[in-house]
């Protein structure tokens, strides 16, 4: 055995360690497995130098096999399943957005066009702050990813060495977009407290909370102007 394809090995011994200990602590099915795992690599690592190869082969196999179908192990939370709901959601929001789409306001066809808006300019506001909300949101959420990274780190860590699969690949890219969404604040020259902004985000970030903010200014302005005008030509008692 290569000194490459030994540090493989060993690797994936740990990987295969680690699978068990988690395995072990549910049900029958789980602590079966965990004893079956345990039980190939001890062998693997005891087993006269004659058989090794063969036992080593075995169980390397039957590790990144159960890898493999780590989202069907008998645990309470499968190796990586926190990505998941990041996954999903930022599929949503990463797709081209039609007007109005993100929160489904308005029935498919019978969305407000720019005459309508021209006609009614609180309709541009809430568009304007639709599209806002959807930014922040995206931003939140790739921030959230972090969480995930955190509770995943033992898995992340064990399995670097392996060829990436999909959902590992999808893992790498929702890490790169979160450095991304918080690289701006390492760099930033602004008088902010960004010791507080730090674990919410990067200034990417507060410029899209202020322009929603912004937004719902101008649509709080425009309702009180119609509330005043409102008022001043309700008749009046003599």
């Amino acid at each position: 055995m290569s000194p490459e394809t030994a540090a493989s090995f060993n690797k994936t011994l740990e990987l295969g360690k680690d699978i068990a200990n988690d395995l072990a602590d549910h049900d029958i099915l789980g602590r079966w497995m965990a004893h079956h795992i345990s039980d190939l690599i001890m062998r693997a690592e005891t087993s006269p130098l004659d058989e090794a190869d063969d036992i080593r082969r075995a169980t390397a196999a039957t590790i990144l096999e159960l890898w493999r179908h780590r989202a069907t192990l008998p645990v309470e939370y499968p190796p990586m399943a926190s990505f998941e709901p990041v996954f999903r959601t930022l599929a949503r929001l990463s797709e081209p957005q039609d007007p109005w789409s993100f929160y489904r306001t308005f029935s498919p066809g019978r969305e407000p066009d720019e005459g309508d808006m021209s006609s009614i300019p609180l309709l541009r506001n809430a568009l304007a702050l639709e599209d806002a909300v959807r930014g922040v949101v995206r931003h939140v959420v790739a921030l959230a990813s972090r969480e995930s990274a955190n509770r995943e780190a033992k898995w992340l860590d064990r399995s670097e060495y392996l060829a990436k699969d999909e959902q590992r690949k999808a893992i790498d890219a929702v890490r790169q977009l979160t450095r991304a969404v918080t690289a701006e604040i390492e760099d930033s020259g602004d008088d902010a407290d960004w010791d507080l902004l730090v674990p919410y985000g990067s200034s990417d970030l507060v410029t899209m909370l202020l322009w929603a903010e912004t937004n719902i200014k101008e649509i709080r302005q425009a309702l009180e102007e119609r509330h005043s005008e409102t008022d001043s030509a309700a008749p009046t008692d003599d």
